[in-house]
């Protein structure tokens, strides 16, 4: 199985025509999630033993207000072909 690239960001495009073949061919897509969901479905790390190592240089902030949003395929899914000349 090849990898046809990644998107994160608009346009959210690829050029598959290297992998394509004549006849049926098989698409698959993975979603992966936001960090911000793993953030607000898991309790804050111990940053203890991390203290005691360096010292102290940062305090996690308002950290109670992390909630998930929603992410992934929101919407419908297009596959475009386009003919190149």
């Amino acid at each position: 199985m090849s990898t046809g690239g990644s998107v994160w960001c608009p346009p959210y495009s690829l050029d598959l025509k290297t992998f394509l073949r004549r006849g049926e061919n098989k698409l698959r897509i993975v979603v992966g999630n936001l960090a911000l969901n793993y953030m607000a479905g898991h309790r804050l790390p111990d940053y203890r033993l991390l203290n005691l190592r360096y010292g102290e240089r940062f305090q996690a902030q308002d950290m109670d207000k992390v909630r998930p949003v929603e992410s992934g395929l929101l919407g419908p899914i297009r596959l475009v072909s386009v003919r190149v000349p």
